[in-house]
């Protein structure tokens, strides 16, 4: 009972903290949090002990694991060599560099609970960073390598600082084993992480090729998903826990981004959804046992005899400053190599303070720090752990408060962009069973309504939104195959919408074009092996079984990409010159595809069902090359992505107004019955959400 009246109070306070925080927006929610959590601890009395490794298990690992998932594949691919040098790089740096400082500051920690002390501050917190940038304008690269590193920052730190307190419990310190363990619980780590993301992932393909599409199931399966990772990991390999958690979320978010699928947006969208709601009220907890856990803290600082209190708070803020010098030098030495490199963008000082106070700390550190033990291995208490967690503390709330007063000095910029917008997995319309007797059955009456909308989309195409356009399309056109496949029946019926001759026919033209690409001397062998490796999978794919293992697949594909980008490394080709010949590759070999099934189709002239349906499919594919060709023609910078994602998701919902709007005509003539229209709006209204919360569905 102790315990549900607790986390009542705890939800209760976070709750009253986002009241409080509309009213001053102001300040970061964070500290309305641990004033709260003081006033409960001062007025009522409030205390928590919560065991080390059940507080990483129910707050670590879901929040690493919802990070994972919400961070954008395109932008940490294109950022690598910044986000990689910050997260873990940078992160070392930080714990040696700033343990030793820390040590030369207070030699009352033993150099093992320094540098826990300085690896558990290194990690940054993206969550704290875009509450600011709400207000703040701030470079959008910064803000990408922000949320990027803190990925894999919060992984190596959260390492770092378990093997320094370690070390410290079993009362020795080896460099060499500390090396060893920190690469074991990192390598093996990843590995469970991948392994068990796969296996998530094709559980959730196994589901739904049973018919298991159930929303609820779907959203505890996925909510589970995280502490099964990290218990895996730490108590069965005794690994890392935080890198399998890491690992996992985005390996799962990869393979559901892939998936092209019949899939129940309201699955989508309630995920989302819960995963807003459960991960805000964990980060708020935290900061609120912070408040719970800062008065007795406080009192055995101020009861220490080596050290008062007013020290205690100097010397966090020198903690706080040592990180941020580091953090800011290293920014700015990243400049400089750049600039030497590519003699552009002179570095500036002020993108390099910008970028150190970006690095703000928040709930992975405070989560870390609660876990410190009492004991050591020999049963005498932990060394200053008191003053370890009071200085941690003092970090947290210095680097918001700087992070809040300076960083609208420093830009001088103000904006009302939201950059807190959930991304979630593209999913397409589901199939529906059980359908009743009427004109158009629930299935015909889809087909028709996602028409209208293609034909809404390209009512509205023009110069500058033809690649979105295709794209839109192709997804439809996508989802009324799946509904013909899943809904309409027996093998008989699906042979008519069977489209492998007209593939093979478009793959032959791209050959043959590809093979005139080589000779012409247009593209590298290395180019041309790539691209018909890539026709060959494609080949492969016609005629199989349409319920493959789509995770299974996807996994070999990234593996493809992991060893094509090693090839291109090691081969005399340069990055920049092999996208270029790629790109030019997939533009001609479409081409291609396009004039040969023009022609093939110009023998169904008749009107006859088999010739419809045959220009029908031949014309969806014609679509799919015309988006391929765009795609590759598309200018891709940050400013053109944010552009097109607004025009994506005004035509989305113009072609979802368009079925709105068709489905209810078609109830009004009594085409469809009652119950039919119900649904199918339910899921268009799905589809709607889902766009409006940035991902595009059928």
């Amino acid at each position: 009972m102790v315990i549900l009246e607790l986390v009542v109070i705890l939800i209760v306070s976070v709750t009253i903290s986002n009241i409080i925080s509309h009213f001053v927006p102001e300040v970061p929610i964070s500290l309305f949090q641990i004033a709260i959590g003081l006033g409960l601890s001062l007025v009522l009395g409030v205390h928590v002990d919560i065991d080390a490794h059940w507080f990483m298990l129910l707050f670590v690992a879901p929040l690493l694991y919802n990070d994972a998932w919400r961070f954008p594949k395109r932008e940490l691919w294109e950022l690598r060599g910044p986000i990689l040098g910050n997260a873990i790089l940078l992160v070392l740096l930080t714990t040696l560099v700033g343990g030793y400082f820390i040590h030369l500051l207070m030699p009352q920690l033993p150099n093992s609970v320094a540098l826990a002390l300085a690896a558990v501050v290194s990690p940054t917190d993206p969550v704290a960073v875009q509450a600011i940038a709400k207000r703040v304008k701030l470079p959008d690269n910064v803000l990408h390598i922000v949320a990027g590193e803190s990925l894999i920052n919060d992984a190596s730190g959260l390492v770092s600082f378990n093997t320094a307190i370690k070390a410290t419990v079993m009362g020795t310190f080896l460099i060499g084993q500390a090396i060893t363990n920190f690469f074991w619980m990192t390598l093996m780590g990843l590995l469970v992480g991948l392994v068990l993301g796969s296996v998530i992932s094709w559980l959730r393909d196994t589901f739904d090729r049973v018919g298991l599409n159930d929303v609820v199931f779907h959203t505890v399966m996925t909510l589970l998903s995280p502490f099964l990772i990290y218990w895996t990991a730490e108590a069965v390999f005794h690994a890392s826990g935080v890198i399998a958690v890491v690992a996992g979320g985005v390996l799962t978010k990869i393979l559901s981004d892939q998936h092209i699928d019949a899939r129940n947006p309201e699955i989508s969208v309630t995920a989302v959804r819960t995963w807003e709601i459960f991960v805000y009220l964990l980060n708020g907890i935290i900061f609120v046992l912070l408040g719970i856990g800062l008065p007795p803290i406080v009192g055995a600082v101020f009861k220490n005899a080596q050290i008062r209190t007013d020290e205690a708070i100097f010397y966090g803020f020198v903690v706080w400053f040592i990180v941020f010098a580091i953090r800011t030098l290293w920014a700015y030495g990243n400049q400089v190599v750049l600039y030497l490199k590519n003699r552009e963008n002179k570095p500036t000082v002020m993108m390099a303070i910008t970028s150190g106070l970006t690095g703000v700390r928040g709930a992975v550190t405070m989560a870390a720090v609660m876990t410190v033990p009492l004991v050591i291995k020999d049963g005498s208490p932990f060394p200053q752990r008191d003053l370890f967690i009071f200085i941690a503390a003092v970090v947290v709330i210095v680097s918001l408060l700087v992070a809040t007063v300076m960083l609208p000095f420093v830009t001088k910029v103000r904006t009302s962009h939201d950059f807190t917008q959930p991304e979630i997995s593209d999913a397409e319309l589901p199939a529906t069973t059980g359908e009743k007797k009427a004109e158009l059955s629930e299935a015909r009456a889809r087909i028709f309504a996602i028409q209208v909308g293609i034909q809404t989309l390209r009512e509205q195409q023009n110069d500058t939104n033809r690649a979105i356009i295709y794209e839109l399309i192709a997804r439809k056109q996508a989802t009324i195959t799946q509904i013909r496949r899943q809904l309409i029946g027996d093998d008989h019926e699906l042979s008519q919408f069977d489209d492998s001759e007209l593939r093979r026919i478009g793959l032959d033209a791209q050959r043959d074009r590809l093979q005139q690409l080589l000779v012409a001397e247009e593209i590298s062998p290395l180019t041309f092996s790539i691209q018909s490796r890539r026709l060959e999978r494609l080949e492969k794919l016609i005629g199989a079984d349409k319920r493959y293992d789509r995770s299974a697949h996807w996994v070999r594909i990234l593996t493809r990409r992991a060893v094509r980008s090693v090839r291109i490394w090691l081969s005399d080709e340069t990055s920049k010159k092999f996208k270029a010949e790629s790109s030019l590759a997939v533009r001609e070999t479409a081409k291609a595809a396009i004039k040969a099934l023009s022609d093939h189709m110009e023998k169904y002239s008749g009107d006859t069902v088999s010739h419809r349906i045959e220009r029908q499919n031949a014309f969806d594919l014609i679509v799919a090359y015309r988006y391929q060709i765009e795609h590759e023609k598309h200018p891709d910078t940050p400013e053109q992505r944010e552009l097109d994602d607004k025009q994506r998701m005004e035509l989305e919902l113009i072609a979802l107004n368009a079925q709105r709007e068709t489905i209810q005509n078609l109830y009004e003539q009594g085409r469809i019955t009652r119950q039919a229209g119900i649904n199918i709006r339910q899921f268009i209204n799905y589809a709607e959400t889902a766009a409006l919360a940035g991902k595009n569905e059928a």
